[in-house]
C-alpha cells in the first residue's frame, strides 16, 4: 500500500499548474478501502499545490466510486471536503459526484438539493458537479438542474456589496455552469436563463454576461445570444 501512495506522491504533477488527472482516475477506479483511507489520512487544512493535496483528491474520488452503491453515505462523507480552502480539493468533490451520478440521478439530486441550501462553497460544489456535459442526458434531470441553478443564482439578489472569497468562487462557477446546462436542453434552458437575466442585481448581471460569452451558446443559437446581449446586458 505504501508503494501505491508513494507512486501518487511522486507522480502527482504538483506543485505545478496541473495535477495528474489521468493517474487520479486510474487510481480512484481501482483503489482498495485501505488505500483510500490512507489517502484521506493526508487531509489537513493547508494542502495548497502539494503532492499531498493530490493524494487527498485521489482519496475523495476513490471514496465516492467505492461507495457508489450507498450514495447517501458517499455524499455525506464527501460534503465535508466541499468547503476546503484548496480549490483542487473542492474540485475533487465535484469529480467524485460526477463519477457516481450515472444511474443514480434521483438519489444524487435529492441529496444535492440539500447542499443547495448550504453555504456558498457547498452550493458551488452542486453547480460544478451537475453542470457537466456527460451527465446531462435525461430531460427531467436537466430541468431539475435549471431549478437549482435559478435558486442558487437568485441568492445573489440579496448581495449588493463586495463578494467574499467563497461567494466569488460560487459566482465564477455559475458564470459557466448555466451555459453547459442550456446547451444540453436549449428551449427550457433559454427560458430559465431569461428569467434570471431580468434581475437588475450586478452580480447576477455578471453571471449572465459571462455565460453569454461562451462559444457553446453562440454555436447553439447565435441570434438568441445577440438578442440577450442587446436586451439584458
Amino acid at each position: 500500500m505504501m508503494k501505491t501512495i508513494e507512486h501518487l506522491l511522486k507522480n502527482s504533477g504538483l506543485p505545478g499548474p496541473r495535477g495528474n488527472l489521468e493517474l487520479l482516475y486510474s487510481f480512484s477506479k481501482n483503489a482498495t478501502k485501505e488505500e483510500i483511507d490512507e489517502c484521506l489520512s493526508y487531509y489537513k487544512d493547508n494542502l495548497h499545490d502539494s503532492p499531498e493535496e493530490f493524494v487527498v483528491m485521489c482519496g475523495i474520488v476513490g471514496y465516492c466510486i467505492r461507495n457508489k452503491d450507498n450514495i447517501q453515505n458517499a455524499l455525506n462523507v464527501t460534503r465535508q471536503f466541499a468547503t476546503h480552502s484548496s480549490w483542487r480539493i473542492r474540485e475533487a468533490v465535484a469529480i467524485g459526484i460526477q463519477e457516481i451520478t450515472e444511474n443514480h440521478t434521483n438519489e444524487i439530486m435529492n441529496t444535492l438539493e440539500k447542499w443547495a441550501n448550504g453555504n456558498d462553497l457547498e452550493k458551488r460544489a452542486v453547480v460544478a458537479a451537475l453542470c457537466e456535459p456527460k451527465l446531462l442526458k435525461e430531460k427531467s434531470f436537466i430541468i431539475k438542474i435549471f431549478d437549482i441553478l435559478t435558486k442558487i443564482t437568485m441568492s445573489f439578489d440579496k448581495i449588493e456589496g463586495k463578494l467574499t472569497e467563497s461567494q466569488n468562487s460560487l459566482r465564477k462557477t455559475l458564470g459557466y455552469g448555466w451555459s453547459v446546462a442550456i446547451a444540453s436542453l436549449p428551449y427550457e434552458g433559454k427560458e430559465a436563463f431569461e428569467s434570471i437575466a431580468r434581475c437588475s442585481n450586478k452580480h447576477i448581471k455578471w453571471i449572465v454576461r459571462e455565460n453569454l460569452k461562451k462559444k457553446r451558446l453562440t454555436v447553439m443559437d447565435k441570434k438568441w445570444v445577440e438578442k440577450m446581449l442587446s436586451t439584458f446586458v
